[in-house]
């Protein structure tokens, strides 16, 4: 199917936005092409997304999985299917497909058109797994992975960060509690500089005894460094009683 010079200056225009560029164009635009559309084109041949739907999740799952591994060393196999799952699924995809106006650029039938498709989060979601295919197709994995990450890699390293913040006094408890150790105690030591730049400083008490101190903008952030630290300490004071 040929496609119309307006068609591929939308296409051309989507692909900018990816930050790849095609080199056959018929592949983005199967991509967007919703089967309402294709059914009330019928005699033109045109297939729908489907497909692309089905390897383009695949594709997405394997490029996220692989900079999670690459990008953190710490988080067990529960943690990091956890962190995927908040990724790719049809509320993140969707919200994806509208920094993308993936929307505006979709083939949709008469009916799917007057009912809002180019805003339901399941034809978006679909659109961007599609899409994701269709430059796999084009490319290749590793030049889909980068594409990829430029959309994901934000929202990536906020959920993991935020993981990774939230584990060291979850660690700490279990600690304690492996080792019969009361549960530690965070007290503020200092807290210096105005109410919009403010430094919090922690220390960590375990049976009354000072262990690891944090800094940080919050007491939570605070709190985790310091947490962070305290195991270290134990670690070492348990190796020195052996």
């Amino acid at each position: 199917m040929l496609l119309e010079v307006k068609r591929i200056v939308e296409l051309k225009e989507l692909s900018s936005k990816l930050g790849y560029f095609f080199k056959d164009y018929e592949l983005l635009n199967k991509s967007l092409t919703h089967k309402s559309y294709s059914n009330e084109k019928q005699k033109c041949g045109l297939k729908d997304n489907e497909r692309f739907e089905f390897l383009g999740d695949s594709v997405i799952n394997l490029a996220v999985s692989r900079y999670l591994l690459s990008r953190n060393s710490s988080l067990s196999e529960g943690e990091l299917s956890s962190i995927r799952a908040q990724l790719v699924n049809e509320q993140s995809l969707a919200r994806f497909a509208r920094q993308l106006t993936l929307g505006q650029y979709l083939l949709l039938g008469k009916g799917e058109e007057v009912s809002g498709g180019r805003v339901k989060p399941s034809l978006l979601a679909n659109a961007t797994e599609a899409v994701m295919a269709a430059v796999f197709i084009d490319s290749d994995f590793n030049t889909s992975y980068e594409v990829i990450l430029r959309l994901f890699k934000e929202t990536i390293d906020r959920l993991t960060d935020r993981r990774i913040v939230a584990d060291h006094k979850g660690l700490l408890q279990k600690y304690c509690q492996a080792h019969v150790l009361s549960n530690p105690n965070y007290r503020l030591i200092s807290e210096l500089g105005p109410d919009h730049c403010k430094t919090f400083m922690v220390q960590v008490y375990i049976l009354d005894e000072p262990y690891g101190i944090g800094i940080g903008r919050t007491k939570k952030e605070a709190e985790q460094t310091a947490a962070m630290q305290s195991i270290e300490q134990l670690k070492v004071r348990k190796k020195h009683l052996v």
